[in-house]
C-alpha cells in the first residue's frame, strides 16, 4: 500500500487520503482495504469512511479515496450513513435494517397510543 495523497481539513476534523494498493485488483475487498489504511495510519477501523475503489482498465492497480476523522463523533456527524453501511456484511445490513423498522413500529405505535388518550 502506497499512500499517494494526504490532505488535512482541521476544519471538520479529518484527513482525506488517496491510496495506491499496487497488483490488487479483485483481491482486495472494502474491509481489507480499511483495514489496512487504519494500520498503516495506526488509527481505529472505526474511524475511517471509505469512499471509493476503483482500478482502471487493463491495471492490476487500486485507488482508493478515504477519510480517516479525529474520532468517531466526528465521523457519524460529518459524513452521510450509507458509507457505514457499505462496509457492513449481508447479514449485519439485514440484522440493522430489522432493528431501524422495529424501532419504527415502536415508535409508531406509541403515537398512536398518545393519540387515542387525547381523544
Amino acid at each position: 500500500m502506497q499512500i499517494l495523497d494526504k490532505k488535512e481539513s482541521k476544519l471538520l476534523g479529518r484527513t482525506d487520503v488517496k491510496v495506491l494498493f499496487a497488483d490488487k485488483a479483485g483481491e482486495i475487498s472494502r474491509r481489507d482495504a480499511v483495514k489496512e489504511v487504519a494500520q498503516s495510519m495506526k488509527v481505529e477501523e472505526n474511524r475511517i469512511a471509505l469512499l471509493k475503489l476503483s482500478s482502471g482498465s487493463g491495471s492490476r492497480d487500486v485507488r482508493g479515496t478515504f477519510r480517516v476523522y479525529d474520532s468517531e463523533g466526528d465521523l457519524t456527524k460529518v459524513s452521510p450513513p450509507y458509507l457505514k453501511t457499505r462496509l457492513m456484511t449481508k447479514e449485519e445490513r439485514e440484522a440493522a435494517k430489522a432493528a431501524k423498522k422495529k424501532a419504527e413500529q415502536a415508535a409508531a405505535q406509541a403515537k398512536q397510543q398518545a393519540a387515542g388518550k387525547k381523544k
